[in-house]
């Protein structure tokens, strides 16, 4: 219930630092779990007000040193982490600090007040850069480095330091070495003891033309007036109860004294203040929650807006921006300003604290009052309670086709191919009411550059084909046709030279584009959902399975995929290409990069479309086509114009683009005709002039374009003027000048007007059996020709035809094979991902087994985990499979099931992830994570597991394994986590929480369109604002686009992607028709390039690695790693000779353990590589904790802690005492054993729940009994009581006699007034000073309700440690260290009481007589070093240690206390001390210190009494095994000292703190 400590140490309870998993890698799963936000003032070094230092080890100082000092610094290192420097000055009498340099792992902060420089420039907090972080609250500047370092300045007087545990022992400078033992060996040197003032001399740094002049040794003042009292009535008072038993106070006295004394009279705040505050710091680093003791009269705060001050606050507050702030804090509390309970701090308004309820939302940068809406195409949304309520309205679809390979589906999943035929762009599956074909063409010298040649439209199964031709033409029905073109059921005009629109009346609408190069939108209204096929997917809302092919399975890759819907059996099937085309050309390279560069430039002339349109992918479009294409520009142009069109259907206008790139489409309109960027209505013709133009009434999207001028109109042919270009033609369709057709084996290229062929014509004449050639030339006009000729592949599509094309055929009867022969239809074998299986074989998609029947597959429908992948630099996979990049510093919610309004309540877990940099552009090397399940904490980090319980009395509902090289936690609720311990993350989800999670990882509804759903319930299309609204601290800055790594260090970029063309090469071939390598090979690129401080071989390895997973996920094993290649050295688990452990690519799905005997796992997870042990059949069993085979196991606690056979253990939550046996768990009932529960806490047997009063007088007690019962007491207090708490504050004198301190008082209290010296040397005459305070007089004052604990002192001697044995070498010897003893994995307390020693070979020879130097300490262990000895080496030598703790009472006799005539009696308190396992040897016995304090009543003493005020019930610290305690009831004298009657204690502590009366 409450943490007890011996009052006279540092240490407390909870003084062991957090425990940290060690995991040795690839299979360690002993976990070790701490409590919730230990104690660790060791880790903290602080200084603070008049001068004062307090340093790791404790120890507390006075220095007033003015010059440039070593705070604190890494030293005794290879490499300095760490090195932080203060100077002070005095600014009207005050000491204040005024600068700060700390260099932080290289990178150096400066910091005066208002002003923070990094590296010399300048910066603006928050500032996040390099794994270090600055922000800025109402009271603190705080710096974090991912090293394990927090710092805090206050801007003033205070600077607080916390460092990482793994620093201990190597720190240099005023806050000395951080070895845990105070005094050593901060103010040694050379064996003599050094002033404080020598120590902190020996720190300073003088500039290079400094010569800073060191502070005198002057004594301080000798106060002949006790300011004791005041400064202990303030520590010791009721806001500090609970601290007092945390922090030892005597200390804190002496400095709040000291400055009392000395501080001038202006600065008597200053004096008083910064030591209660150092003190309540102090209190919340050991874990303790100090109350306000700030008064509007004593030492008082103001707070901006409506906040309040509070000393201690959570400094994880919920805003309107993130409501669950608080809920995933780990850090103690802080002072600072609060909002008041119930309300949430307005972020978004900056209106200060308002109700959650009124909280505004934000969208696309904007912010909305509670109630207001907004609405878009597909969307209407409502602002209520700071989130976003959706509703969805029906939209179009919308399917693209640009830059001749780049499509994008109805449910905008994004894919290129490179095809050669005609395909079958969007049909409706069930009928023929439409069809929408496209004709890929090559039209380079390389397979890459294809163009779209064609877009025709079928209507009611033939009924009507139009065709449009990439040169303009159009056709219906085979004819040539002028435009505009009106049919019952379609029109087709042109709105600019640029644009041809085809208009249905059943909701298709076909917006061609022809200038510069021919680019098709397709729109389709939603009444058609979930009834398309084709490539532009099934319109369905999900992403994730617009690859589905007709057989019924999906395809997984885009070549695969596009395949299935070519509708000519003789063209050639896509092939999987990886080229990229910059790589061939520096300058194509560099042209490319500046000109789409300006996609996604935040001040160009794109910047104002980019919260609303995402230009990530339209700029690597550009990138690839400006590259791969013939004429640059022209295809450079279309992408910018891609990414202007779909800005322009969002609702965003982009005029003047063209101003400065792609300027000369607008200049080249011809005569008469003059350029728009917006053109909404039709042209005006001269058929307009006669007769209505229908195509006036049509609404489209704006598109630009040259349109006639004012006052002309367009003829018959299209152009206001009659000059035009010449092309050349081929078949009936025109040919650009420079362009290149390839058909039949030719290669033409347009020419002055004429085609230059080279090549021979293919000679499809002569066919190879049983095929026969068709020649169209021998058949009338409309006859089909071999371009209706079915294969297996596209056996159920229809034949669309747009002319004859000659060509081989098979029989009627006959089917192509696709291999140039001909089969039965009812052989043809189904396909998957391009590989062919015969009837009746099988394959698995994902969790769901297939069986080709009939051509299609029939699979199985069970619900398969949702898979979100997070890897490398920034690289996320959403569950619905939709890819980004988002790179940041903070934190950020991964994925959680606290979604929506309810998101604070009702959630079971929570994953948040942090990136970890390692290059100067941002790029992560590795990644922390934290899982918070229920009352658990799981923090993953630096390749390690921490589990941390939050709250008591719950079991741990998830399980951890490793599998190779990664950590795999598996929840009760279904969560599976799977961690490299890297840069890799893959989280795996039941089908229980789709649609009921929210995060980086999207949704989860199957819906990618969607994933980009903010914290605020809103969906939003630029990543940025997407990953930075679910960043967990508010103060952290926001991340920015990132820069391109590879044009930041163009120096790594090809040895980048020589490294990286691993993925594309033949080592991963069998997964490339899988899953398409493009993107993980782009972003290996980036990474590679990106890590240049190190880690490069890390970063390309972990690249390459999550494609070999994600490969592994789909059943293909890639064993990709070589000795030369990321080799893994698994011999290094291999004891000497043998030869368990290898290497495994795909390792084992689930093995026999000590943990799962079985071998049976509830999820059957896809292998993961790494090292896995072969276990032989004599010892199936593989053991995680021991890491080695075994023949038989032992046993597991309800915590998964291991048992050895023969050992015993406890399961409290059944009451059992439990034996690990051979056979397995044998338990029986203890009545010991059980947990008693009390208000969500649990408790073992004889610990105390509470001991409080009423407040009246009466006591209560509880303890925790047998059987878990609860064993209550309530009985007559000992009439002990204490005053109202008092309040002071220091005021400024009417005259300049002195200054006068004033105390609050309650009725029957009486002043007393005390002369106060001033300080020496102030004036030539000594000023008079007086303190003014209260003491009761007569009355009983009502006591508030205080917690009494009872606490004995139990201690254990360990068995003996013999670690480590000698060997022959001066060098070595025999080290039974602390140190060595904590790595070996037994836990050491961290201050032993007392150590013996012996050597193996004469257990019962003193040392002193073995004639070998040894060393035998409690604060270090044993050491011997064969260096050391005359004769011969060390003997082996074993250590036991004796650990000591405080436990509560089991019960004290208290004796009653009995109230006389208003003043208190008091009698002895007898507790009893116990050591447990007597050492067999002499050994010196350390005496503890005990404290009892009393808040009592005392009478007024005269002017001359020396006794303390609020004192007289207070014992000082005394020590020794048996303890005298004085205390100092006051007699019912008046005018007189109070007596003193003498009371005695045993070796125990009573301690006393406020706390809530418990009914």
């Amino acid at each position: 219930m409450l943490g007890v400590c011996c009052p006279t140490t540092t240490a407390t309870t909870t003084n062991a630092p957090a425990t940290t998993v060690n995991l040795i890698p690839p299979l360690t799963t002993n976990l070790l779990i701490s409590s919730f936000n230990p104690a660790h003032n060791g880790r903290v070094c602080s200084t603070w007000g008049n001068f004062h230092y307090k340093t790791f080890d404790g120890d507390i100082f006075y220095f007033p040193g003015l010059c440039n000092y070593v705070y604190a610094s890494h030293c005794k290192a290879a490499y300095e982490d760490f090195n932080i420097q203060i100077r002070r000055t005095v600014v009207k009498n005050a000491p204040t600090i005024n600068y700060i340099t700390m260099k932080l792992d290289g990178v150096v902060f400066e910091m005066a007040k208002n002003l923070v420089v990094v590296n010399g420039n300048r910066v603006q907090l928050p500032y996040s850069q390099s794994g270090i972080t600055a922000e800025r609250n109402n009271m603190y500047i705080k710096v974090t480095a991912k090293m394990g370092l927090l710092f805090m300045w206050n801007e003033d007087d205070s600077i607080l330091l916390e460092l990482n545990e793994k620093y201990a022992n190597y720190t240099c400078g005023l806050c000395g070495d951080y070895n845990g033992i105070p005094t050593y060996n901060e103010f040694f040197s050379n064996n003599a003891k050094l002033t404080a003032t020598e120590f902190g001399n020996m720190q300073k740094i003088d500039g290079p033309t400094e010569v800073c002049e060191n502070p005198n040794p002057s004594p301080l003042n000798n106060c002949t007036d006790n300011f004791d009292d005041i400064c202990h009535q303030v520590l010791t008072g009721p806001a500090f109860s609970a601290c007092n038993s945390l922090v030892e106070i005597g200390e804190y006295i002496k400095s709040c004294a000291i400055d009392l004394c000395n501080c001038h009279q202006s600065i008597t705040d200053f004096c008083t203040c910064n030591t209660f505050g150092e003190y309540s710091r102090q209190c919340a680093h050991a874990g303790g929650h100090p109350q306000n003791w700030r008064t509007p009269e004593l030492c008082p705060k103001t707070c901006p807006f409506n906040m309040q001050y509070q000393e201690c606050g959570s400094p994880c507050t919920d805003t309107c921006s993130n409501l669950e702030r608080s809920q995933i804090c780990e850090d103690h509390c802080v002072d600072g300003c609060f909002c008041p309970a119930g309300t949430v701090f307005d972020d978004i308004n900056n209106t200060g604290c308002i109700p959650f309820e009124t909280c505004s939302c934000t969208y696309n940068g904007h912010s909305y009052a509670p109630g207001k809406s907004f609405n878009t195409t597909c969307k209407s949304c409502t602002c209520n309670r700071g989130k976003w309520e959706c509703r969805d309205i029906p939209c179009p679809g919308s399917c693209t086709v640009e830059g001749g390979s780049h499509i994008s589906t109805y449910d905008e999943k994004r894919y290129n191919v490179h095809g050669d035929c005609t395909y079958v762009l969007s049909k409706l599956c069930e009928n023929e009411t439409f069809a929408v074909l496209g004709e890929l063409s090559n039209c380079g010298l390389t397979l890459t550059e294809t163009c779209l040649k064609t877009i025709a439209l079928s209507i009611n199964g033939g009924q009507t084909i139009i065709v449009i031709k990439s040169g303009g033409g159009v056709f219906v029905n085979w004819i040539y046709t002028q435009l505009p073109v009106s049919a019952p059921n379609v029109i087709v005009f042109r709105p600019s030279t640029f644009f041809i629109f085809v208009v249905t009346n059943f909701g298709l609408v076909i917006e061609v584009q022809l200038v510069p190069i021919m680019q098709v939108f397709v729109r389709l209204d939603p009444s058609f959902k979930g009834q398309t096929c084709g490539l532009c997917g099934n319109f369905n809302s999900i992403e994730a399975d617009d690859f589905k092919a007709i057989s019924g399975v999906v395809e997984g890759t885009a070549a695969a995929f596009a395949n299935t819907w070519k509708t000519q059996a003789s063209c050639p099937n896509i092939q999987n290409n990886f080229e990229n085309p910059c790589a061939l050309s520096v300058q194509n390279e560099k042209y490319a990069q500046h000109w789409c560069g300006l996609l996604v430039d935040s001040s160009g002339p794109f910047a104002k479309c980019h919260s609303t349109v995402n230009p990530t992918v339209y700029h690597t479009n550009c990138l690839f086509d400006t590259c791969n294409c013939k004429k640059s520009e022209d295809c450079m142009c279309a992408a910018l114009s891609s990414y202007v069109r779909a800005c322009a259907a969002k609702g965003i206008q982009l005029n003047g683009w063209r101003t400065d790139v792609c300027s000369k489409y607008p200049t080249s309109c011809p005569k008469s005709l003059s350029y728009s960027y917006d053109i909404s209505s039709c042209q005006p013709t001269c058929r307009s002039l006669s007769e209505p133009d229908i195509t006036c009434n049509i609404k489209f999207i704006p598109v630009d374009g040259c349109t006639c001028e004012k006052e002309t109109y367009m003829d018959e042919y299209g152009k206001c003027v009659a000059a035009r270009k010449c092309p050349c033609y081929y078949k009936g369709s025109p040919v650009s000048a420079g362009e290149v057709v390839h058909d039949d084996g030719l290669v033409c290229t347009c020419a002055q007007g004429k085609l230059s062929c080279i090549g021979a014509q293919n000679q499809t004449s002569v066919c190879a059996l049983p095929m026969v050639y068709f020649d169209c030339k021998n058949f009338p006009v409309g006859t089909t020709g071999a371009e209706c000729q079915k294969s297996c592949q596209i056996l159920d599509i229809q034949c669309y035809s747009t002319q004859c094309i000659s060509g081989c055929m098979c029989p009627s009867g006959l089917v192509s094979d696709g291999k140039g022969g001909c089969i039965a239809e009812e052989e043809c074998p189904c396909i998957h991902n391009e590989a062919t299986y015969k009837p009746g074989e099988e394959i698995k998609v994902d969790c769901n087994t297939c069986v080709c029947k009939n051509r299609k597959w029939i699979c199985t429908t069970e619900q398969c985990l949702g898979t979100c992948s997070v890897y490398g630099d920034g690289h996320y996979i959403t569950f619905d499979s939709n890819r980004f990049n988002f790179n940041g510093d903070c934190e950020y919610t991964l994925v959680q099931d606290h979604c929506g309004n309810n998101s604070t309540v009702n959630g079971t877990f929570r994953v948040v992830t942090e990136n970890i940099p390692c290059g100067s552009t941002g790029t992560t090397c590795s990644k922390s994570i934290k899982v918070f399940l229920e009352a658990y904490e799981l923090i993953l980090s630096e390749e390690h597991l921490e589990v941390v319980k939050r709250e008591n009395g719950r079991q741990m509902p998830y399980q951890v394994r490793s599998m190779g090289m990664y950590l795999v936690i598996e929840t009760n609720n279904g969560l599976i986590l799977m961690w490299d311990k890297k840069t890799n993350i893959f989280i795996k989800l039941s089908p229980d929480f789709k649609s009921q999670i929210c995060g980086l990882c999207g949704n989860y509804d199957g819906n990618a369109i969607n994933d980009f759903t903010t914290r605020s319930q809103s969906v939003v299309q630029n990543v940025l604002e997407f990953g930075n609204s679910w960043k967990v601290s508010l103060t952290c800055p926001d991340a920015n686009y990132p820069k391109d790594p590879c044009s930041t260090n163009p120096y790594r970029k090809s040895w980048s992607q020589k490294q990286c063309s691993i993925i594309n090469s033949e080592v991963f071939a069998a997964c490339h028709s899988q899953i398409n390598p493009a993107k993980y090979y782009e972003e290996c690129v980036a990474d590679a390039c990106a890590c240049d401080t190190g880690g490069d071989c890390e970063c390309f390895c972990t690249a390459v690695a999550a494609y070999a997973q994600a490969c592994s996920e789909f059943g293909v094993c890639i064993a990709w790693r070589t000795p030369s290649i990321c080799p893994m050295f698994c011999d290094y688990y291999n004891v000497k000779g043998g030869c368990d452990w290898h290497y495994k690519p795909c390792g084992a799905p689930c093995m026999k353990t000590c943990r799962n005997p079985s071998g049976i796992c509830l999820h059957k997870l896809p292998g993961l590589e790494g090292c896995y042990p072969n276990c032989p059949a004599n010892k199936p069993y593989f053991n995680e904790d021991e890491m080695k085979c075994v023949d038989t196991c032992g046993c597991y606690d309800a915590e998964g802690n291991y048992h050895e056979p023969g050992g015993s253990f406890y399961l409290r939550d059944n009451c059992q005492l439990c034996t690990c046996t051979m056979e397995g768990t044998e338990c029986t009932f203890d009545a010991e054993a059980c947990y008693c529960y009390y208000e969500g806490h649990t408790y073992k047997y004889k610990d105390v729940i509470y001991n409080t009063t009423d407040g009246i007088g009466g006591c209560m007690s509880a303890t925790c009994d047998i059987n878990g019962t609860i064993n209550r007491e309530v009985f007559e207090c000992s009439g002990i009581t204490t005053t109202t708490p008092f309040t002071f504050s220091t005021v400024q004198p009417t005259s300049s006699a002195g200054i006068s301190v004033h105390f609050s008082m309650p009725p029957l209290f009486t002043w007393v007034t005390i002369p106060l010296m001033a300080p020496r040397g102030k004036d030539s005459e000594s000023e008079a000073k007086q303190l003014h305070f209260f003491l009761c007089t007569t009355g009983t004052t009502m006591m508030p309700p205080v917690t009494t604990v009872c606490v004995h002192e139990e201690c254990h001697w360990s068995a003996w440690y013999d670690i480590s044995s000698p060997a022959e070498g001066s060098k070595t010897g025999d080290f039974e260290t602390f140190d060595n003893l904590r790595q070996k994995g037994y836990r050491v307390c961290k201050h032993p009481r007392d150590v013996e020693c012996r050597a193996t070979q004469y257990p019962e020879t003193p040392l002193k007589d073995l004639n070998q130097t040894v060393t035998c300490s409690k604060n270090i262990g044993l050491i011997c070093n064969n260096e050391d000895q005359t004769t011969s080496i060390c003997d082996n030598y074993e250590i036991k240690i004796l650990c000591c703790s405080y436990l509560p009472c089991v019960s004290s006799p208290f004796t009653t206390l009995v109230t006389i005539n208003e003043y208190p009696t008091a009698t002895t308190t007898t507790v009893k001390s116990k050591t447990i396992s007597n050492p067999t040897t002499t050994r010196t016995e350390e005496g503890s210190t005990t404290v009892i304090s009393v808040p009592s009543t005392s009478s007024p003493p005269t002017p001359a009494t020396s006794i303390p005020a609020g004192s007289a019930g207070t014992t000082s610290a005394q020590t020794g095994p048996n303890i005298s305690t004085t205390l100092t009831p006051p007699q019912k004298t008046t005018g007189s000292t109070s007596t003193v009657k003498e009371s005695t204690t045993t070796e125990s502590t009573t301690l006393l703190s406020k706390s809530p009366a418990l009914p």
